[in-house]
């Protein structure tokens, strides 16, 4: 099977290929001759593409035409490229397959403020949750701490915590700035959620859940995504994402992210991703979600995958000592952490890396090497590392507004032969 991945700078894209069956063979399209995915023995080739952050159209035609030169078997969606997909997926399919949802589906939950509204229509529990458009309204929010969330953002860049009225104000101000926000635009303002930080995955099939499985995050990097975790057997989160599926007839992978009340075995759900997320904990855990996703998408009927065993732990080894860089970290506090990777000691504990394994994939040591070095010679140059990439495959508001306004007959003039 001939696979193109739509990006390869994201922690997704290099689970993805870790998840898909040897005998695929992997393309992928990115901007960046330096995207992380660039470096896998798994991979044969990176195709330049604009990045969809700045230009939707280009990047569309850009890949309908690798698709139409090289005659892909299957286009699989790693991160915000669904949206685009979604909105043109009749088109991609008469050329390609693809798993992914039809575009009203796609549009109720990929907005954090229509993903709010979603559940409270269902009933799947979310944290006190309100929306504000303006200014005033966001000034009105009763109850501290809360998060503020833009309604399209990757990476948690448009997600901050705030304590009190000041700070409420400094965030909006930086979103502002930042050209992330404008008055009428929809925020969610959400109070923390109880329990212990999760997140899952399901892959669907016309509606019907055939796969799912979940983690507990037991350390974050930057901006809260997970740096350590561990699979989990949460059987009602399960039983919640098959109504979501049904009510929403998917298609495709969906993640979701939760907080887990381990008492009361209560979730709360606070963000949902129409795509497929990180994996490789699931794939280890026994559960092949990226093979049945591309079963899928090939067109191929697929039966119930098994559960998941509880207990596995993976890390993302470079992506914890960012976070330590961040958070001050010295040269030799760094030094040291990256000593007990190598050694399998201290935090990692001898675990799984999902990002770089040398053993099965010898060029994944590539970008944790330069990483690493980026952080001995500058720790504080953290930040900057960690969000660099983000532009080459996520989906701004402004991108978003674009394909929202953008026609198939674009498209026209290219030859499929």
């Amino acid at each position: 099977m001939r696979i193109l991945l739509s990006e390869g700078s994201s922690s997704s894209a290099r689970q993805v290929i870790y998840g898909l069956a040897k005998p695929y063979r992997l393309d992928l399209m990115d901007p960046s001759p330096w995207c992380q995915c660039r470096f896998s023995t798994r991979v044969r080739r990176r195709i330049e593409c604009p990045p969809i952050s700045e230009d939707p159209y280009g990047y569309a035609r850009s890949t309908l035409e690798a698709i139409a030169k090289y005659k892909y078997d299957v286009l699989f969606p790693t991160h915000e490229q669904v949206y685009l997909f979604s909105k043109f997926r009749e088109y991609f399919r008469r050329h390609v397959g693809l798993a992914v949802p039809a575009f009203d589906a796609i549009e109720r939950v990929q907005s954090k403020a229509n993903f709010v509204a979603l559940m409270n229509e269902i009933g799947l529990p979310v944290p006190e949750s309100r929306i504000a458009k303006t200014r005033e309204e966001i000034g009105q929010q009763p109850l501290f701490p809360c998060y503020i969330k833009l309604a399209h953002s990757t990476a948690s860049l448009g997600v901050e915590k705030v304590t009190n009225r000041e700070e409420l104000s400094g965030a909006i101000d930086r979103f502002e700035s930042a050209g992330a926000w404008k008055s009428g635009e929809p925020v969610v303002l959400q109070s923390p959620g109880i329990g212990i930080q999760s997140a899952a995955t399901g892959v669907f099939q016309e509606g019907r859940l055939v796969g799912f499985a979940c983690s507990e995050i037991l350390r974050t990097g930057i901006g809260g995504g997970p740096a350590l975790r561990v699979s989990a057997s949460h059987p009602v989160v399960r039983e919640h994402l098959a109504v979501l599926g049904r009510e929403l007839h998917w298609h495709g992978p969906i993640s979701i992210e939760y907080f887990y009340d381990t008492d009361r075995h209560a979730p709360q759900y606070i963000e949902i991703n129409p795509r497929i997320g990180e994996t490789l904990n699931f794939e280890i855990s026994g559960v092949p979600v990226c093979d049945a996703v591309a079963r899928i998408a090939a067109g191929e009927r697929v039966e119930d995958l098994p559960e998941a065993r509880p207990g596995v732990v993976s890390h993302n080894g470079f992506i914890v000592m960012i976070a330590d860089a961040y958070n001050g970290a010295t040269r030799r506090d760094l030094i040291k952490r990256l000593w007990d990777q190598l050694r399998g000691r201290g935090v990692f504990g001898g675990y799984d890396s999902e990002l770089t394994r040398p053993r099965e994939d010898p060029l994944s040591l590539v970008p944790a090497i330069a990483v690493i070095l980026r952080l001995l010679v500058a720790p504080r140059s953290a930040k900057e590392l960690a969000y660099s990439t983000v532009d080459n495959y996520s989906l701004p508001h402004r991108a978003a507004t674009i394909i929202d306004e953008m026609h198939a007959d674009a498209f026209e003039g290219l030859s499929f032969g």
